[in-house]
C-alpha cells in the first residue's frame, strides 16, 4: 500500500472537516478544562454524553439508513422528509417522559442532535446526496457556530454546565428553516410522494432495530460515564478525569469515521473495496496511537497537571479505542448487507456485557476497573463484528 493511498483528495478535504469539527470540541473542552472549576467541568461532560445519546434515540435509525439504503436522488430526498417528521412528531411523544424526569429544558437540544449536529439526519443526507465536498462545509460552519456558543455560554452563563442545552436549542431554528428550504427546492410530487412514503412505511422495522442497535451502542460505549455517574461518591470529579482522557482517545476515531464516510458509496458498490480500506485502517489507527500516547503525557504534564493522575487511565482508554476504530467498517458492512437483527443482536449483547463489567470492575478497580470494562467488552464486539461479518453478509 503506497502512501498516496493513505492520502487522496477526497479523505483530506472531508477529513480535514472531522478534524476541524473535533478540533473545535477538543479546544472548547480543553478550554473548560483549564477555565472551569473540575467538578463543573465534570458536570458539562455528563450534559455533552446525555444530549449525544438523547439523540441517537430521536433520531431512531434513520442516519443509518440514509447511509446505507438510499441509492437514487430521489429516495435520498424523500427520506429526509419521512424521517425528519417522524422524528418531530417521534420528539412531541417522548415531552412527558422527558417531564417526568425533569428534563423538558433538553427537548430542543435533543432535536439539535438527532436532526441537524454531526451524525444526525441532515449531515448524513448532505453526505449521501451532495458528496462529501458539501458535508465538509456543512459540518465546517455547524461546527463553527455550535462550539463558539457553546464557548460564550461557558464564559459568561451563570450555568456554564450546560453550555451545550443552550448552544443547541437556539440553533434548531436556522436548521429547519434550512432543511424546508431543502424540500421545496426539490419539489414534491404527490405520486412520488405516496411510493416512498410506503417504501418508508416498510423501512420502519429496519429503522426501529437499528434505532435501538445504535442507541444500545452508544449506551454501550457511554455506559462508563452513566455507572460513575451512578455509584461514585464524587461523581462530577471522577467524570472530569474520565472525560479528559476520553475526550483525547476519541481523536483516534478521526480515522475510521473519515475513510468510512467518505468512501460510502464505494463501499456499497464493490465488496472487493472492503478490504483496501481495513488496510488503510489498521495501518493509520497504529499510527495515531503512536503519536497520541506521547502527547498525552507531555499535555497533563506541563499544560493540564490537574489531570497528571491519568496516564494510566489514558492507556487502557486507548486499547479500547484501537478495538473500536477496527470496528467501524465492520458495523458498516453489516449495515450495508441489511443485517439489521444481528447488529441489532450484537449491541444489546454488548451493553449487558458492559454494564456488568463496568458494575463489578468499578467496585474493585474504581475508574480504571471502568476503562478495563470497556477495553475487554469492545474487543469481544471487534470480534463478534468480524465473525457476523465473514458468515452472514457473506450469504446474501
Amino acid at each position: 500500500m503506497q502512501a498516496r493511498d493513505l492520502l487522496q483528495r477526497k479523505y483530506i478535504v472531508y477529513g480535514l472537516s472531522i478534524v476541524m469539527s473535533r478540533g473545535l470540541e477538543l479546544a472548547v473542552m480543553f478550554f473548560a478544562a483549564k477555565y472551569l472549576a473540575k467538578a463543573v467541568y465534570g458536570d458539562l461532560e455528563f450534559y455533552k454524553k446525555l444530549l449525544e445519546l438523547g439523540g441517537v434515540l430521536l433520531s431512531f435509525g434513520f442516519p443509518t439508513m440514509i447511509l446505507t439504503y438510499t441509492r437514487s436522488r430521489a429516495s435520498k430526498v424523500y427520506m429526509l422528509l419521512f424521517a425528519s417528521v417522524f422524528v418531530v412528531i417521534f420528539s412531541l411523544v417522548l415531552w412527558p417522559v422527558l417531564r417526568i424526569w425533569g428534563w423538558e429544558h433538553l427537548w430542543l437540544s435533543f432535536l439539535f442532535y438527532a436532526l441537524f449536529f454531526t451524525g444526525g439526519i441532515y449531515p448524513v443526507y448532505v453526505l449521501v446526496r451532495k458528496g462529501s465536498d458539501a458535508a465538509s462545509v456543512y459540518k465546517i460552519t455547524v461546527s463553527v457556530l455550535f462550539y463558539g456558543g457553546v464557548w460564550w455560554y461557558i464564559v459568561h452563563s451563570p450555568a456554564p454546565s450546560e453550555a451545550f442545552v443552550r448552544t443547541a436549542k437556539w440553533l434548531v431554528v436556522p436548521g429547519m428553516a434550512i432543511m424546508v428550504w431543502e424540500w421545496m427546492r426539490f419539489g414534491v410530487i404527490w405520486r412520488h410522494f405516496r411510493r416512498y412514503a410506503r417504501l418508508f412505511l416498510r423501512l420502519l422495522y429496519g429503522s426501529f432495530t437499528v434505532v435501538l442497535s445504535s442507541f444500545s451502542n452508544m449506551m454501550f460505549l457511554y455506559t462508563d460515564i452513566f455507572i460513575i455517574k451512578w455509584m461514585s461518591e464524587k461523581a462530577s470529579l471522577e467524570i472530569a478525569d474520565y472525560g479528559f482522557s476520553l475526550n483525547v482517545a476519541n481523536i483516534l476515531m478521526l480515522i475510521p469515521l473519515t475513510l468510512v464516510q467518505a468512501d460510502i458509496e464505494k463501499i456499497k458498490r464493490e465488496k472487493s473495496y472492503f478490504g483496501i480500506i481495513r488496510k488503510k485502517i489498521l495501518v493509520l489507527a497504529l499510527a495515531g496511537a503512536l503519536v497520541l500516547i506521547p502527547a498525552y503525557y507531555l499535555l497533563t504534564h506541563r499544560y493540564y497537571v490537574r489531570y497528571d493522575n491519568t496516564f494510566g487511565l489514558f492507556l487502557v482508554i486507548m486499547i479500547a479505542k484501537l478495538f473500536q476504530s477496527q470496528s467501524v467498517l465492520y458495523g458498516a458492512g453489516i449495515l450495508i448487507s441489511k443485517k439489521y437483527n444481528v447488529n441489532l443482536f450484537i449491541n444489546l449483547f454488548m451493553i449487558v456485557l458492559n454494564v456488568v463489567l463496568s458494575y463489578s470492575l468499578y467496585k474493585i478497580w474504581g475508574l480504571y476497573g471502568v476503562a478495563t470494562a470497556s477495553a475487554l467488552s469492545l474487543a469481544v464486539r471487534y470480534g463478534l463484528l468480524v465473525y457476523a461479518y465473514h458468515h452472514w453478509t457473506r450469504r446474501t
